[in-house]
């Protein structure tokens, strides 16, 4: 896929005159290799690690809380049965893209709750509440982020929260290891972009190669940091809304980016 142009709008936090500081955080999509071309990936990044001065610094993103919108630049007239143009839905992940089989850090056997597959949507670390660690009345990570359509040409994902679990904040049950926050597919959010969520965008009538546009809304990112004591802790960022054009079915890297800050929020879910 390509990218035409990338709106990001900067959202600052109220923070009291007092504030520490801020730390900053940007969500983006990358195009992926699928074998159609049309694969996508929910990333956050970590773009400014030592904000809140006094020596503390961010070490990983261990959730992440968003909705994803799709939106065809197309209002079909011509679908299969008068149907949408488009379908978006949760993209089939191989062993590694589910559970880190073959990677640093990654599990050596599938999820405890869904050990047969496949596995769709959620991606590894940030499947590990629900495929690992469940508390009572948690879905299957396949099932987190419920797809919509509102008609005619808007479709995508509500409540996709993946969330990480295990390092120096959360020793309990996944364990204390510092590696528990060195995961992920292309990174844990400082080294590299956390990726969490993957889907396909795939054209049902219509030009193929056409642009649609793709908002990453109402995202807020847990980030685990270290003081200058080697004390971790973990700040909450509320992430502004991201908006990007992207064209198919052309696979390609997107790297553009809008601004996000936080204020210090000491808190662990």
């Amino acid at each position: 896929m390509s990218i035409r142009r990338c709106i990001a709008p900067v959202f600052l936090l109220a923070a009291a005159p007092f504030a520490l500081g801020q730390i900053t955080v940007s969500t983006t999509v990358e195009g992926t290799e699928a074998p159609n071309g049309r694969g996508v990936r929910a990333q956050a990044v970590i773009t400014e690690a030592s904000g809140l001065g006094a020596g503390v610094q961010a070490i990983a993103v261990k959730e992440i809380r968003s909705a994803i919108f799709v939106i065809d630049d197309v209002v079909s007239r011509d679908g299969p049965d008068g149907g949408p143009g488009l379908a978006v839905t949760k993209r089939e992940l191989t062993a590694s893209e589910a559970y880190g089989d073959g990677l640093p850090n990654g599990y050596n056997v599938p999820p405890t709750t869904d050990p047969t597959g496949p596995w769709q949507g959620l991606v590894w670390p940030y499947r590990d509440q629900y495929d690992y660690f469940p508390n009572v009345g948690d879905p299957l990570a396949d099932n987190v982020g419920t797809a919509f359509t509102i008609s005619p040409n808007v479709y995508g994902f509500v409540d996709v929260d993946g969330i990480a679990r295990g390092g120096p904040t959360d020793p309990t049950p996944a364990g204390g290891d510092i590696s528990r926050l060195l995961r992920g597919i292309t990174g844990n959010g400082l080294n590299g972009p956390a990726t969490y969520f993957a889907f396909d965008i795939i054209p049902l009538s219509g030009d193929r190669d056409r642009f649609v546009t793709v908002r990453l809304i109402s995202t807020s990112v847990r980030v685990v940091v270290q003081d200058q004591n080697g004390e971790y802790g973990e700040v909450v960022v509320d992430v502004p809304d991201f908006t990007t054009v992207i064209q198919l079915p052309e696979p390609t890297t997107l790297a553009l980016l809008p601004v996000a800050t936080m204020f210090l929020a000491r808190r662990r879910r």
